[in-house]
């Protein structure tokens, strides 16, 4: 039997214990995290806020996560801190096992726990979008990690005419301080468009939480619209997200819808233009994040707006369905065999 001590060296050294806490290491420049191995001589604690936890298992003390900078007042940064350490905690308690089977029991525990969190993850993010009449809905969402900061969602608003609401969002980040933040922001912005007058309303409504209350080191770019399935008329905010494609159904150029404001979370008020299309019969709307356009190959070409245009020229004729298919199955094909660098969303809204 190895003791836990030399589990968390072993097991949850300091490679494996650096690659954990590598997407939290700097954030945004407000954010400065390390571990600290018992009889390792403390850092110097600098001016700004400090956030520490120690690693325990069975009362024994095994190290200590320690966090600075103005980011730890924020709850997801501390909620994430929290989970990391737990994941340390679960590593150094294979010890308890012998010594064949420590590593891969402690390996597989953290991996079945990370799959856990990507189901319920993809129960947040509502891939079924809500049948509507004379049209034709259609989502994807493919997180670059286990867990991901992007999220969607088609539903139907609580008014008069039963208006479709649309959300697309993408956290700046990645892995698990981003897909807290998504957790978090995702039924705020439902909430807000169900009762605010427009969708610009609904992310100023957003951005207040975020700033005023949550203080979050995180950013988040969206797109929030309002669908009259009567009529066609389609209300729009942008708040730095990758601007839609608006694809003619008449066979006409696609084009780019460009207003925007700035990012949630970043400051307050949030200066908002909202923006007014028309999806004639036959249109289709086409949104997507930037891990779209920012897919990589193994020698670092970006699969660019250029590629994204002519897949969707290409697919134009079909179903909102498989103009999704098309372009997801083109990124993928383009980054075959890279890992990822960052979540793609894409939804497309089609009227017949």
């Amino acid at each position: 039997m190895r003791s836990q001590e030399r589990v968390l060296t072993d097991t949850a050294g300091p490679e494996a214990i650096d690659a954990i806490l590598r997407p939290f290491m700097r954030l945004a420049g407000e954010l400065a995290v390390r571990f600290e191995a018992p009889g390792s001589t403390p850092a110097a604690p600098g001016d700004g806020p400090r956030l520490t936890r120690d690693i325990l298992v069975g009362g024994r003390f095994l190290g200590r996560i320690v966090a600075e900078g103005p980011a730890v007042r924020a709850r997801p940064v501390a909620a994430s801190l929290e989970s990391i350490a737990l994941a340390i905690e679960h590593l150094a308690g294979a010890g308890a096992l012998p010594d064949a089977t420590a590593a891969a029991d402690a390996r597989s525990g953290i991996e079945a726990e990370l799959a856990l969190s990507r189901l319920q993850q993809r129960s947040i993010v509502s891939l079924q979008p809500p049948d509507v009449a004379g049209y034709d809905l259609a989502g994807y969402y493919e997180p670059a990690r286990e867990v991901g900061g992007d999220f969607f969602e088609l539903f139907r608003l609580r008014r008069r005419g039963r208006p479709l609401g649309m959300v697309i969002a993408d956290v700046t980040g990645k892995g698990i301080a981003a897909a807290l933040l998504m957790a978090f922001a995702r039924p705020v912005i439902h909430s807000a468009l169900q009762a605010a007058p427009g969708p610009a309303d609904a992310l100023r409504r957003t951005n207040r939480i975020l700033v005023d209350e949550l203080h979050t080191a995180l950013f988040i770019t969206a797109l929030v619209g309002r669908l009259d399935v009567g009529t066609g008329r389609l209300s729009i905010a942008n708040a730095g997200h990758e601007p839609p494609l608006l694809i003619p159904g008449d066979g006409g150029p696609i084009s780019t819808i460009e207003e925007g404001g700035p990012m949630l979370g970043m400051f307050s008020p949030l200066d908002l233009t909202e923006i007014q299309v028309e999806l004639r019969p036959g249109d289709k709307l086409l949104l997507y994040t930037d891990g779209v356009t920012d897919a990589l190959t193994s020698t670092g070409e970006r699969f660019g707006k250029e590629r994204m245009l002519a897949t969707v020229e290409a697919a134009r004729a079909s179903s909102a369905t498989d103009l999704v298919h098309a372009l997801s199955s083109a990124v993928s094909g383009f980054g075959e065999g890279v890992l990822p660098a960052d979540d793609v969303t894409i939804v497309a809204v089609g009227r017949h």
